[in-house]
């Protein structure tokens, strides 16, 4: 595990919904708003770690049912768990798109 320094450069949490938002953006938003929430951390940014923040994997579980709520899969876990919380959204997005075609994920298929 990594032991980052928690960023506090942005703060997207709060950001503003948009009907056609790009995917990307709509997770990333989303996955801080998530993390804050199940954090109870409203200075969560898409730059922090879910680990660094305190976040543990029955806090983990609850974000990937509101991911798989939303986009129909749920958040690699080694993702959430190693990465900052745009790249988990950005890989949450990628399986969601997989998921959508049939292409296989995880060496499955």
């Amino acid at each position: 595990m990594t032991t980052s320094p928690v960023h506090r450069t942005t703060t997207t949490a709060t950001a503003p919904a948009a009907g056609n938002a790009d995917p990307v953006d709509e997770a990333e938003r989303l996955t801080v708003e998530w993390a804050a929430r199940v954090l109870e951390d409203p200075e969560a940014c898409a730059e922090d770690n879910f680990l660094d923040l305190g976040g543990h994997s029955l806090l983990a579980l609850r974000m990937c049912r509101y991911a798989k709520e939303r986009f129909g899969v749920e958040y690699d876990l080694m993702v959430l768990f190693e990465a900052d919380l745009a790249t988990a959204a950005r890989d949450l997005v990628s399986r969601a798109g997989n998921a959508a075609t049939g292409t296989a994920t995880d060496g499955e298929g």
